[in-house]
């Protein structure tokens, strides 16, 4: 029979009988479930009397010090001096024995520090009860909520079996209902081939935005970050709360977050027609369009990437779409025009974003029979972009609209897309923006809603999936030609911004067999033209905060450290001071840093101007190259006195804005320029070189670039900002 000594339970106090074998390991107690580890009871030293931890019984193992005058304590004698019971492999064991105490799989290789000599319960439960509460009240506060999202969702759902299959009507209705034994159509409630709820809707939508335009002003695209309203909301809520299917939403942008393609005016129309033709009878479309329109002698045009706003060739008619939209077989047509769009910080960049002319709000209300067109904005207004609303804030408030859906109504699959109570819903969303930011700016809709007769059919096919077409094959060696340009010529933006101007090759367009001869890259040795040419595109990147191009990247940065510039001094704005005094000591001290940055420039542009009669003497290639450069360093320097005058009225006197709404200022760009008169001088020649270089190198890279930068505008003017 085993030995038992006797222990006191640290929670009911009661005594319990354990076996000398459990000590040092962990029990619970039989009355009230603790666990404890029983430790031996070791005597104390007597007072006055050094205890000697060397000291062991002749019997002992060394785990367990013994002292042959122990005392005995509470009638229970010392504890014999007994090895813990051994692990096997398969790890601790659980034992119940004759004394109602268990072993909790204790495991004596733990350090002791890790055990605990008592487990306090009170904390742990009055925190999970807590807890709990606040589960309880959460749930039944997000209980309409859920509801909500599972009605919502329970249209597009697809019901499958077991194994991931599409499960037939019959399975839908006895699974869902509980009507087991109904034939097929008997309960309809959930029968896609009866009209019931889990058939899609007949709703397709096309979103077309347009926002690094080449030769036009750039909009905006909206703050790419979470719970931010910005493009790809438009599509996100057209299906989760206009039930557009996934596969019938597409879209068509430079900055789309999927897919991101240029919309050229090939791809636009080509794109549009297609989703136009496809659509059937049955289908209630939405189609928007996001960027410039432009009115040209009596007629309306949209702009996409690549248009040139001055010619109408390059840009897409308004008519031609009404037209499309009018042939169109779609029960329900609807257009929303996003267009004269302006912000009034980024300012007239390049052209684009003027008011909506009488004439152009006149066009847009002759609207074909059936279709329902939306437009941002009234005559002698613009779609205004602002501080707060980057996005817009007709989009803005578009989008709102359609994230909180139509209220108190389930859409079903036969009904229209309800953009009656959207344009309401939209319509006093901009009036709060524009009466609380002082601007005017009405939204407005034109046409009605025709019923042609058609009805909801689940048993037709769905239309096929929204693609993007009307791509142009890549011309490789029109790639290759450009790219060589880029790497000989490519130079920063004339301004800082906080918007991406950078061009891209996917925009340009296609380049001519007989214009990649013509300009082909002869190789021999480098001129002094040549050599000059390299240096000042070496100095205009100097001055750029923008990281450099690999093949000059190493002098930029030498020289950089020998001028020492203050790359962040040409800045787009400033913040309202606390203290004036200080801050325009500040502005006097940044117009010494851009004092600097002429002198580098105007030498390069000086070395330019002697190698002029060396010019006839290159290639066309190099004759293009010559003239861009020499123009381009003429625009940043115009582009620099303006600057500098900016800081001065800065410095004379703030300028004006409203303490409620601006918290600053910032630069917009503007077409006149009010700085010093050789500045203005510098602008002229800039220009005059740029568009002779548009007629004479016409097709080729150099156009391109050219007439980009001869529509960049170097006024610039103070405007409040939020």
């Amino acid at each position: 029979m085993s030995t038992a000594i006797n222990a006191t339970c640290p929670g009911c106090k009661k005594v319990l009988k354990v076996p000398t074998q459990w000590v040092n390991q962990v029990i619970r107690c039989k009355f009230c479930n603790m666990a404890m580890q029983i430790k031996p009871n070791i005597p104390q030293p007597q007072s006055g009397v050094k205890a000697n931890p060397t000291q062991q019984s002749p019997q002992s193992s060394g785990n367990v010090p013994q002292t042959p005058s122990a005392a005995v304590r509470n009638g229970v004698p010392p504890l014999p001096d007994v090895s813990p019971i051994p692990s096997n492999h398969r790890g601790a064991q659980s034992v119940t024995n004759q004394f109602g105490l268990t072993d909790v799989n204790y495991n004596p290789s733990y350090s002791s520090k890790y055990r605990k000599k008592k487990v306090n319960w009170v904390i742990p439960v009055l925190v999970m009860a807590f807890m709990g509460i606040l589960g309880i009240v959460f749930l039944v506060m997000a209980m309409p909520y859920i509801k909500d999202k599972i009605n919502n969702n329970a249209d597009s759902m697809t019901a499958v079996d077991g194994k991931g299959k599409p499960k037939d009507a019959d399975q839908i209705d006895q699974n869902k209902d509980g009507n087991k034994g109904k034939g097929p159509g008997e309960n309809k409630k959930n029968n896609p081939a009866a009209g019931g709820s889990n058939a899609p809707f007949p709703r397709r939508a096309l979103v077309v935005s347009v926002h690094n335009y080449l030769y036009a002003n750039p909009t905006q695209y909206g703050l790419m970050v979470q719970g931010m309203k910005n493009i790809p909301a438009i599509s996100k809520y057209l299906t989760n709360q206009m039930r557009v299917p996934v596969n019938q939403i597409m879209h068509l942008s430079d900055a789309a977050k999927d897919n991101p393609t240029p919309p050229t005016k090939s791809v636009v129309e080509s794109t549009i027609t297609d989703f136009l033709k496809s659509s059937r009878k049955q289908d209630h479309v939405m189609l928007v369009f996001v960027g410039h329109a432009v009115e040209n002698d009596g007629q309306v045009y949209l702009a996409p990437i690549e248009g040139d706003l001055t010619d109408p060739t390059s840009l897409i008619p308004l008519a031609w779409l009404y037209k499309e939209l009018d042939t169109c077989a779609a029960h329900q047509k609807i257009l929303v025009l996003d267009v004269c769009r302006f912000s009034p910080t980024i300012g007239i960049e390049r052209p684009g974003g003027q008011p909506m002319s009488a004439k152009m709000e006149e066009v847009i209300k002759a609207v074909p029979a059936g279709l329902q067109v939306i437009t941002a904005c009234s005559a002698e207004q613009r779609s205004m972009e602002t501080d707060g609303e980057l996005l817009g804030v007709f989009l803005d408030g578009f989008v709102d609209a359609l994230q909180k859906g139509v209220q108190g109504h389930i859409q079903k699959q036969g009904d229209n897309i309800p953009i009656d109570n959207l344009f309401e819903a939209t319509v006093k969303n901009v009036e709060v923006l524009a009466v609380e930011q002082k601007f005017k700016q009405t939204p407005k809709m034109y046409g009605a809603f025709k019923d042609n007769g058609a009805e909801f059919d689940p048993a037709e096919p769905m239309p096929p999936k929204l693609a993007i077409t009307g791509l142009k094959p890549v011309n490789k060696e029109g790639i290759a030609l450009v790219k060589s340009v880029l790497e000989e010529i490519g130079t920063p933006p004339v301004k800082a911004s906080e918007i991406d101007n950078s061009i891209r090759l996917e925009y340009l367009p296609p380049i001519a067999d007989h214009i990649i001869k013509e300009y082909a890259k002869v190789d021999g040795p480098e001129t002094d033209l040549q050599k000059n040419v390299k240096k000042a595109r070496i100095e205009l990147w100097v001055i750029s905060s923008l990281p450099a191009p690999a093949d000059i990247k190493n002098e930029v940065d030498e020289k950089r450290k020998i001028a020492k510039v203050n790359l962040d001094v040409l800045k787009d704005g400033y913040r309202a001071p606390a203290n004036e005094i200080a801050f325009k000591t500040g502005i006097e001290k940044d117009e010494k840093d851009v004092a600097r940055m002429f002198v580098p420039l105007q030498d390069a542009l000086d070395d330019l101007k002697k190698n002029e009669e060396m010019k006839d003497a290159e290639t066309k290639r190099w004759q293009a190259n010559y003239d861009f450069i020499r123009a381009r360093l003429e625009s940043q320097i115009a582009y620099l006195y303006e600057y500098q005058s900016m800081l001065g009225q800065m410095r004379k006197e703030l300028p004006e804005r409203d303490a409620k709404l601006h918290g600053g200022w910032k630069l917009a760009a503007t077409a006149k320029l009010q700085g010093d008169s050789a500045g203005k001088k510098l602008a002229k020649e800039s220009t005059k070189t740029m568009e002779a270089l548009v007629k004479n190198t016409a097709g080729s890279p150099w156009e391109v670039l050219a007439k980009r930068e001869k529509f960049t505008t170097l006024g610039l003017e103070w405007q409040g900002t939020k």
